[in-house]
């Protein structure tokens, strides 16, 4: 996947659409036992995802970054030589239109099939060459296929996740993510389903396809669930 200012090595997975900061943050874990190093990166208008990483004074990470137990997190602006610092850098878009997906090798939309999410994805998909996947969250599956290719979506080369059914409609369990931080001392798999751990496994194949198999692999995964 060649592209200007791409590093083949660098990986830069874009999150688009809805909140899936607990996703985000499991991949952190699971990549840096894989011994990546890791930056996470917030431009959502919910920032999700910053409200789960810890302040640390004297630090605005608008100008600066977070280091929080070996991983890296900002909300301030990319250039290519930050991206070229980091084997996985993961951002967090949500609906909001910014330069730097021209950066991404990968890119995961999420939606929950409603018509103006739906509407919004459109207008943001990216047309680049990079690998793409399509996740349902908290959707029903006829009513967000439909939605979804009403709308014209479903182009060649996109995968197709259904990630309803790793999260279970489960709006208690978000609430309660969200009303603590979730880097405290220790970050644990809690309470996510065997699917969703293989959504997870089948997310880091994509992104390292050589390095996400075998024995070695499973305990990197391993030591992650266990919040190391």
């Amino acid at each position: 996947m060649k592209g200007e200012d791409k590093n083949l090595k660098n990986k830069t997975i874009g999150f688009v659409g809805l909140d899936v900061q607990d996703t985000i943050l499991y991949l952190s874990r699971i990549f840096r036992q894989m011994g990546k190093t890791v930056l996470m990166a917030d431009y959502s208008k919910s920032q999700a995802l910053s409200y789960s990483v810890p302040a640390v004074p004297g630090v605005d990470t608008n100008s600066g970054m977070v280091d929080y137990r070996g991983t890296f997190f900002t909300s301030g602006s990319l250039m290519p030589d930050d991206f070229a610092k980091f084997d996985v850098s993961m951002i967090f878009f949500g609906f909001e239109e910014r330069d730097e997906i021209k950066f991404c090798t990968h890119i995961i939309f999420t939606t929950d099939g409603e018509r103006n999410h739906v509407k919004k994805l459109c207008e943001m998909e990216n047309r680049q060459e990079v690998y793409k996947q399509l996740v349902f969250r908290n959707a029903g599956n006829a009513r967000a296929l439909r939605a979804m290719f009403v709308e014209g979506w479903g182009q060649v080369g996109t995968m197709v996740c259904e990630e309803q059914e790793y999260y279970c409609n489960d709006n208690g369990r978000e609430k309660k993510l969200r009303a603590c931080c979730q880097y405290q001392e220790i970050f644990d798999f809690r309470g996510i389903s065997q699917n969703y751990r293989s959504y997870l496994k089948d997310t880091v194949r994509a992104v390292f396809p050589e390095e996400a198999v075998g024995k070695k692999f499973e305990a990197c995964f391993r030591q992650a669930e266990m919040g190391a």
